[in-house]
């Protein structure tokens, strides 16, 4: 019995190593958010202060580049060149008190169709071994006759779909299927695999930190090697995507399904695994029809007042 019990403990040993290397990883990733961010704030400071240091100089070449224009009436080329530097000088001047003042807006990005957001989550994991099938209302994406709903775009989304994109494809046999669907009152988005699907005791579970939600076999020329995840990449996408306003739930397809999607291509098929839906309330997050589809013209200039 004793030598069960130092088995024991040395799982739980290695278990709670595990977790504070992950937590680790968690923290410097944390930490290196903060730095960038404090980059960021440091590079506003320097360009404030650049364009108070250049002022005086821009000041000189105005005045300088001006009485060379009165002396060189009678060389209409060089006068030319005189009134090419002041000019510039004035737009040197523009540009570093819109930097003094603040900055342009990002009202270009703020929306997006949903399906932009969707690919970009979906890009990083197109040459991992498996196949990603993108729907619209059922068809594949720019074959949907309408245009795509358009969204409030944050990297919380992207990030967050990323996650659940990347989790299908761990357990993927050989295809995973992200389908859009909308209404008037609810946008829904579900990622749906062809593997095994989540086991009924870990169900409820499933989206809290450490949960493993399934195995997989990563080496098939080796029977003992199974990769089973800590499940803080579910955990992560949940915690991103509720931040948005988002629902997110845990599921797994009717197995029948793998017969009824014989002699069905696969662009057409339903997913027969595990199934994650992510739903918001269309009202606040799905932008009204026709708006995000103009052209929105030169940003506009913002002050850190406004941020």
């Amino acid at each position: 019995s004793l030598t069960i019990a130092i088995l024991f403990m040395a799982i739980y040993a290695r278990r709670v190593s595990i977790e504070h290397y992950h937590m680790t990883v968690a923290l410097s990733a944390a930490q290196r958010a903060l730095s960038s961010e404090q980059r960021l704030t440091a590079i506003g400071g320097l360009a404030a202060a650049a364009a108070h240091e250049l002022g005086t100089p821009l000041a000189t070449i105005k005045l300088v580049s001006s009485e060379l224009e009165d002396e060189l009436k009678d060389y209409p080329d060089l006068r030319e060149d005189a009134e090419l530097i002041s000019k510039q000088a004035d737009r040197c001047r523009d540009i570093l008190a819109d930097l003094s003042q603040g900055g342009r807006s990002d009202e270009h990005y703020k929306l997006a169709p949903i399906t932009a957001l969707i690919e970009e989550a979906a890009e990083p994991h197109r040459d991992r071994g498996r196949q990603i099938v993108l729907r619209l209302e059922g068809a594949q994406f720019g074959a949907y006759p309408a245009a795509p709903p358009v969204v409030k775009r944050s990297p919380e989304i992207v990030h967050g779909l990323r996650n659940l994109i990347q989790n299908a494809i761990d357990f993927a046999e050989t295809t995973i299927w992200v389908d859009v669907n909308s209404s008037e009152t609810t946008l829904r988005i579900r990622v749906g695999d062809d593997g095994p699907g989540y086991p009924d005791g870990v169900m409820q579970h499933l989206g809290d930190p450490y949960i493993t939600s399934r195995a997989r076999k990563v080496d098939t020329s080796r029977d003992d090697s199974v990769y089973s995840g800590m499940g803080l990449g579910l955990f992560i996408a949940k915690t991103l995507l509720e931040r948005t306003g988002a629902e997110v739930s845990f599921a797994n397809t009717d197995r029948s399904i793998r017969r009824a999607n014989r002699g069905v291509p696969m662009e057409e098929r339903r997913p027969p695994g595990a199934l994650v839906a992510v739903t918001w309330a269309s009202e606040g997050f799905v932008a009204p029809q026709g708006e995000g589809r103009e052209a929105l013209g030169e940003n506009q200039r913002f002050t850190f007042a406004d941020v």
